[in-house]
């Protein structure tokens, strides 16, 4: 057995039976399949208890937070690789599968990611091909962009040993994962769409923005340091020089920000059948972020042709390819 499938759960009703079908009905079957509630209050718990497959380990306990409960998943495996998964998205059926033939035939991979749909109520709306090339992900990464897809990662676990696992519970704690992996080894992406990432509208707030911009900047301040020979500067006072910022530096970052919650929203409304409303908030998000509006435009109206870009989901929350 090569391979661990990790379900870090918290409040995931009603999404939380698709997800685990999704990894229970692979095409790859030799997998552990490590799961942990953290501290659910919804019902998951008593859903999870109730599942018999003997590949899962599933342990229950109280809050900890999803870097916390990353690394647990991570120290828990024995397997070579370990792959990440959230408790509200599906796999393709044959995503393991491809994901592992690629990481069998390209051995120098520490951390692989792949494309992603967008599930928006019972459609299904397909992302950005992802790219493929180490340096132009790193890259991207040191954007504040998505370089990998977090959950669709299958990572190497002596990468995530030697990078001493996710650093801290909060926000960016992905961002600086992900880049100190870069630093370890080659990454890279498979680019066929093999994980379906849900959108909700009520997933998009603002209340958090600020201590996630600092969690970011705080990552790519890291990396640019490992990347000169530096220290790394201190997470603290990092934080209080971050707070210290003039206002309209932190403006600017929000911003930004709110440009990708409002791409976001533009895929909602898509899905929804709203277009001129899906078009004012993509043209808004275009004008908070010039530097990316091009491509994101670009490929909207590239799907906008292709019928097979907005389909319903199957049975069992599948993507199905009606139009």
């Amino acid at each position: 057995m090569m391979l661990t499938v990790t379900l870090p759960v918290y409040n995931a009703m009603p999404y939380l039976r698709a997800a685990v079908e999704s990894v229970l009905s692979q095409s790859y079957r030799d997998f552990d399949f490590l799961i942990i509630d953290d501290g659910s209050s919804d019902g998951s718990a008593a859903y999870l208890r109730s599942l018999h497959d003997p590949r899962i380990k599933l342990s229950v306990r109280s809050n900890r937070g999803l870097g916390t409960t990353l690394n647990e998943l991570f120290r828990n495996s024995r397997t070579e690789y370990v792959a990440r998964m959230d408790a509200d998205d599906i796999c393709e059926p044959h995503r393991l599968e491809k994901q592992m033939a690629f990481l069998r035939d390209h051995g120098d991979v520490v951390m692989l990611g792949s494309g992603i749909a967008f599930i928006v109520g019972d459609r299904v709306i397909e992302g950005v091909r992802p790219l493929t090339e180490h340096s132009e992900i790193r890259q991207r990464l040191l954007q504040k962009r998505p370089g990998v897809n977090h959950p669709t990662l299958i990572v190497r676990r002596d990468a995530w040993a030697g990078v001493g696992g996710y650093r801290f519970a909060g926000a960016g704690e992905d961002l600086d994962f992900c880049l100190r992996l870069c630093d370890f080894g080659r990454v890279a992406n498979v680019p066929e769409a093999l994980y379906h990432y849900r959108l909700r509208k009520e997933s998009l707030t603002f209340s958090t923005r600020d201590e996630t911009n600092m969690g970011y900047a705080f990552a790519i301040a890291c990396a640019k340091a490992r990347e000169r020979g530096m220290a790394e500067p201190d997470l603290e006072q990092f934080r209080q020089e971050w707070l210290r910022q003039p206002i309209y530096a932190r403006a600017a970052q929000m911003v930004a920000t709110a440009g990708e919650s409002l791409y976001r929203l533009s895929i909602i409304r898509r899905a929804e059948g709203r277009s001129l409303a899906s078009g004012a908030y993509l043209v808004t998000a275009a004008m908070c972020l010039p530097q990316i509006a091009l491509s994101r435009l670009m490929t909207r109206y590239r799907n906008d042709a292709s019928e097979s870009t907005l389909r319903p989901l199957g049975k069992r929350g599948r993507a199905t390819s009606e139009s």
